[in-house]
């Protein structure tokens, strides 16, 4: 495995007169890490891991969960489409994010010894954040042994299982260093380009990670049920002294339109700086059944979401089927539903890049209550449930430099509100919208209706959620793909290959006979 000493940097520059434009230089530093202050790092790092989350895990996740095709003007893509990976398929991923890892690293170890403690623990809650990305899509990974730098370039491999459980005591490890920080410590300023230096709001995001986490893990057991250490460790956490998030965790480190400083999801797929198309702006196209969701249940989202499609029907919104080239009728003189510039996925190259949604924690929060893992009525649990497509709303239709405000902000003409209350209004007995319409199913309540919303919810932005949470209910039953060489009922695969870059620098390490269905661990609903 490769440890590097990289450093996302310019960070000497990273408080200097130029302001936050310097935090996203994200060139290789060839200096001494070492040297740098925690305060010089932090933002730089925060802002690799935005664009990873939003780029690298995005775009993995929105094919193999359903979202994207891929359009007849591109001839790649192949490995997301037939489900045929190679360990050369994706493996930036795993490289990546250990280089980012290193920098959490870094940033905790140097903040601990030298008087930064507020740092340290923000560094501690991502790694947490990153360790769980890695996990989620490879199993086993190096962890323990993992970042250490030449002391060790060949860690070994931790069980994911121990993984998990380890990063729960980090999540409470780093709320408990935030609680035993001294008020005159060094404080955290415009560095932190998530909460601002709010250590309050770093807890509630350490506590919403620490729900996404235990969800994993509560369907191992006979009947889909939570196990002892799951059910006790979700007891306590629902009492929490300083709760869940309450708004969108987005980074913003100032993004403009300006070379290298655009929101990255924005630059990829959206438009240059220039104003010309980027690079994959008509590589993916939505899938028919994100499409149909949204169409067949009266959703006002997908005109918020894409453009009309160009074809002579009555057809507005054109998608395709997952792993066809283009969607039927597709041609030189027509054109398939794309991204809306400036709706609610190409919001615009100023706009921030989200960590977590707050619609995915509230979907989160409503399924353990409905399951009984959190302790609720019908009544609070149908509200979470609710307030999770408010939210979703909320996030699509705020503008690029809308402020990301909480519900209870919310008023009649915030964007969003009146077009979720019409969506509510208009399906008041459709089970796949009302939560009272929907059935209940044993021990996992409306887990379906539930999942369904979320999934809604997670489209191009928290996909790789969405991928997640599929592997852990099989929900929703979207169409698989059919050009897939996939042997599973579902023609998709269950993990990622560890890449030949690993095996090549880790090879004794490196589980064998590992294929792209061998199943995480928490993975045990087909």
């Amino acid at each position: 495995m490769k440890i590097p000493f990289k450093m996302l940097a310019a960070v000497a520059m990273a408080t200097a007169a130029t302001g936050c434009s310097s935090f996203l230089d994200v060139n290789d530093n060839p200096n001494s890490p070492t040297s740098i202050t925690p305060d010089n790092i932090l933002a730089q790092a925060l802002t690799s891991t935005a664009s990873l989350y939003s780029i690298t895990y995005n775009h993995y996740g929105s094919f193999v969960a359903g979202y994207w095709g891929r359009s007849g003007v591109v001839n790649g893509y192949q490995e997301e489409t037939t489900i045929n990976y190679t360990n050369t398929f994706q493996q930036g991923l795993f490289n990546s994010t250990y280089d980012n890892l290193n920098d959490y690293n870094i940033i905790q170890t140097n903040g601990t010894a030298n008087g930064y403690p507020n740092h340290a623990a923000i560094a501690r809650i991502m790694k947490a954040y990153q360790f769980l990305l890695l996990v989620d899509e490879y199993g086993d990974i190096p962890y323990s042994q993992a970042l250490q730098g030449a002391t060790n370039t060949t860690p070994g491999y931790d069980k994911a299982e121990e993984i998990y459980k380890d990063l729960i005591v980090q999540l409470k490890g780093a709320i408990s260093d935030i609680n035993a920080v001294d008020a005159n410590a060094q404080g955290v300023g415009s560095e932190d380009v998530v909460f601002k230096g709010d250590m309050t709001k770093w807890k509630q995001f350490a506590n919403s990670m620490q729900l996404r986490i235990l969800l994993r893990q509560s369907q191992t057991e006979a009947g889909g049920t939570a196990s002892s250490y799951v059910k006790t460790e979700l007891a306590a956490l629902q009492n929490a002294p300083d709760g869940f998030i309450k708004q969108d965790v987005v980074v913003q480190p100032v993004y403009a339109q300006a070379s290298g400083q655009q929101n990255p999801f924005y630059n990829r797929y959206g438009y240059t700086a220039a104003g010309t198309n980027a690079t994959e702006l008509l590589y993916q196209i939505p899938t028919r059944y994100i499409i149909a969701s949204y169409v067949n249940n009266n959703d006002p989202r997908v005109s918020q979401l894409y453009k009309i499609g160009l074809r002579n029907d009555s057809v507005k919104y054109i998608g395709t089927k997952f792993g066809e080239r283009s969607p039927p009728g597709f041609s030189a003189t027509t054109q398939a539903s794309r991204f809306l510039p400036g709706g609610g996925l190409l919001k615009g190259p100023s706009a921030p890049t989200p960590l977590m949604l707050l619609s995915e924690h509230l979907f989160s929060k409503a399924e353990a209550e409905t399951r009984g893992l959190f302790t609720a009525t019908e009544e609070d649990t149908e509200k979470d449930y609710l307030n999770g497509i408010k939210a979703s709303f909320l996030y699509f239709y705020r503008p690029a430099g809308g402020a990301n405000i909480t519900l209870e902000s919310a008023t009649s003409t915030t964007p969003g509100v009146k077009e979720y209350e019409q969506y509510i209004a208009d399906n008041k007995t459709n089970p796949k919208v009302d939560f009272k319409s929907s059935p209940s199913k044993g021990v996992l309540g409306k887990q379906e209706v539930i999942i369904y919303q979320k999934y809604l919810a997670m489209n191009t932005v928290g996909s790789i959620e969405a991928w997640d949470d599929y592997r852990r209910t099989a929900l929703p039953k979207f169409d698989a793909s059919t050009a897939s060489t996939s042997p599973r009922p579902d023609k998709l695969p269950t993990r990622l290959l560890y890449p030949l870059s690993e095996s090549n620098t880790n090879q004794a390490n490196v589980p064998t006979g590992v294929d792209q269905y061998q199943k995480i661990f928490w993975d045990v609903v087909d």
